[in-house]
């Protein structure tokens, strides 16, 4: 049923402040959703935790754009955010992140503690590219997903 919008929240600071992310082969299961956030946290296989992500401050970003077809409509999410430096272990972890294939679920949180899980009901593929000129790397995790992206209010193991 449609409805006011609802009150805007007192304290709303725009912005997030970081990002998890797991290979989804390494998810056992996924939850259902619920009004907009997901029932129960993703249940991971045994000894697989959440890997922890870094942006450069200010950086990171989510966004999700809605795309509508005669088949339904779908979302476009984009996680993006740059990674400072340069070195054969970055370079080593891009590229294996970047294989064929490798489809993540991210998780993001905003400057309150709140989060988000990205890739549900459609996973997302990661790229990067180099800039020597402010040597640092652009890295995005992206693709179409069916659902928009739930609240996430479960702690998570990295």
């Amino acid at each position: 049923m449609i409805t006011n919008f609802p009150n805007r929240a007192t304290l709303n600071p725009g912005g997030l402040s970081a990002f998890y992310f797991i290979p989804y082969y390494l998810v056992a299961e996924i939850p259902q959703l619920i009004k907009g956030a997901v029932a129960s946290a993703l249940v991971l296989k045994p000894g697989y935790n959440f890997l922890k992500g870094y942006a450069s401050s200010d950086s990171l970003k989510f966004a999700e754009r809605a795309i509508k077809s005669p088949n339904g409509t779908c979302y476009n999410q984009e996680l993006r955010g740059t990674y400072p430096g340069d070195s054969d272990e970055v370079q080593e972890l891009f590229a294996e992140l970047e294989l064929l294939g490798n489809q993540f679920f991210v998780v993001f949180e905003d400057m309150l503690g709140r989060k988000r899980l990205a890739g549900y009901a459609g996973a997302l593929e990661f790229e990067a590219s180099f800039d020597s000129e402010n040597k640092r790397y652009a890295f995005s995790f992206s693709g179409d997903t069916l659902e928009k992206a739930p609240i996430y209010p479960f702690p998570l193991v990295f």
